[in-house]
């Protein structure tokens, strides 16, 4: 962000691999609400070395692998920014240490319901483990490869990941940040739902709306619950944490107790991201933070969400999201097309929860709430059918900013947690 003169400030807003600069009238910018500046660390390989030989609770990995005849690392699939390659440096150089070979190690891409990692993801998340280690995109719709585990407490049947289940040292990896309705991302939810069946996840996806559930809730969250009773279930004994600033560095990484290290990794991206907004606005800009949180719809509509929470209610957002692989699903767009109103949408999610359907639901929720207008490569016809209105041009974009009063930027939506202050009407979760 930078000023050109009192008149108007210049606002960078992240599109793909790109930035969109527009430009708002000081007089009418409430505030651009960014993560906190937190300082990365200097060399993130050796951060995680550190890591992993101080977990936050004894014993080390190298120890548990010495007891092991397999391991198992689930990582992150490629909506996720997450360094891999790095993380399965580290952790194979604790496996190795402890007497294992990279033939007694499978990487399991959790992908939940997401599209498979293609070769060129496969080959930067793995890095010079690639074809060196077993490994294998998670999915969800094979029963030969699914094994069941057992019900949870909240009565939802568990079957997971063969290749997981079949080791006996288990270990996740990822990136900690703000859930819609998990809490957090990351943890126990690279196994449940990243290695679960359909049917699971679809159970997990279908209590978004309960009490208790939302950006930044764990305690309380009966979401987050039954991901980590998943967790214990399935035995994972060892977990790394990392928290990312907006470029992607890592700022902290946690090792060990898997429910212990994605905690305290928790607490780091409260310092980075939970920010305080002073009022609502009459437009809030918006981008969910580039690639990849922008590479479809499915993605980029938490920063939809997060843009409608501190809107005046009717008013207008607009988002910035290239949204290179469209809606990123096929069965959104037939709910879309399908629906007359949103009120359509939200009784028949109510009715019988799909997934899919339940992405068409968010959005109606929030088209709903105010004037969604997108700044996307996705036709303008598609958008349309959507419920959104198509914005194709810079002077779109400007014609809205000056017809507004107040307004709000949220550089990086998918990142942070905004909440209103006390003296607004309400606060959010």
């Amino acid at each position: 962000m930078k000023a050109s003169n009192v008149a108007s400030i210049q606002i960078d807003l992240p599109y793909g691999q790109d930035l969109i600069a527009v430009r708002v009238p000081s007089e009418k910018l409430v505030g651009v609400f960014l993560p906190r500046p937190l300082a990365p660390v200097s060399d993130p390989a050796r951060a995680l070395g550190k890591a992993l030989a101080h977990p936050v609770s004894p014993p080390r990995l190298r120890e548990m692998a010495a007891q092991a005849r397999r391991a198992a690392i689930a990582i992150e699939d490629a909506t996720r920014p997450v360094p891999n390659s790095l993380l399965l440096d580290a952790v194979m150089a604790e496996l190795q240490a402890g007497g294992m070979t990279p033939q007694q190690v499978a990487v399991i891409v959790a992908t939940g319901l997401h599209r498979p990692m293609n070769d060129q993801e496969l080959a930067r998340a793995l890095g010079r483990w690639l074809g060196v280690v077993a490994c294998e995109n998670h999915d969800a719709k094979d029963a030969q490869r699914l094994v069941r585990l057992g019900v949870t407490s909240l009565g939802t049947e568990i079957l997971l990941n063969r290749s997981f289940l079949e080791a006996d040292l288990r270990i996740t990896t990822g990136d900690v940040e703000y859930h819609q309705f998990c809490g957090y991302g990351g943890g126990a939810k690279c196994v449940y739902p990243g290695l679960a069946h359909a049917a699971a996840i679809r159970a997990n996806h279908s209590r978004m709306d309960l009490p208790g559930t939302g950006p930044g809730r764990l305690d309380g969250n009966p979401v987050r619950s039954e991901i980590e009773e998943v967790g214990r279930m399935a035995e994972v004994r060892f977990n790394v944490s990392v928290a990312m600033d907006a470029e992607h560095r890592i700022v902290a990484v946690r090792a060990g107790d898997p429910q212990v290290s994605f905690r305290e990794a928790c607490r780091f991206i409260d310092e980075l991201y939970a920010v305080e907004v002073p009022r609502r606005a009459d437009l809030v800009l918006a981008s969910p933070g580039g690639h990849p949180k922008d590479i479809d719809l499915y993605q980029s509509q938490k920063a939809i969400e997060a843009a409608t929470q501190i809107v005046e209610p009717g008013r207008n957002v607009l988002v910035t999201a290239r949204c290179e692989e469209g809606s990123g699903s096929e069965l959104f767009e037939t709910w879309m097309q399908e629906a007359y109103t949103a009120d359509d949408i939200i009784r028949r999610i109510r009715e019988s929860f799909v997934m899919g359907g339940h992405k068409a639901y968010q959005i109606a929720r929030e088209v709903q709430r105010a004037n969604v207008h997108l700044y996307s490569e996705i036709p303008p016809g598609r958008v349309r059918s959507w419920m959104m209105t198509p914005v194709q041009s810079m002077p779109d974009i400007d014609r809205l900013i000056a017809r507004s009063r107040s307004i709000i930027v949220l550089p990086q939506a998918t990142l942070v947690r905004a909440y209103l202050s006390t003296n607004d009407e309400e606060t959010i979760p």
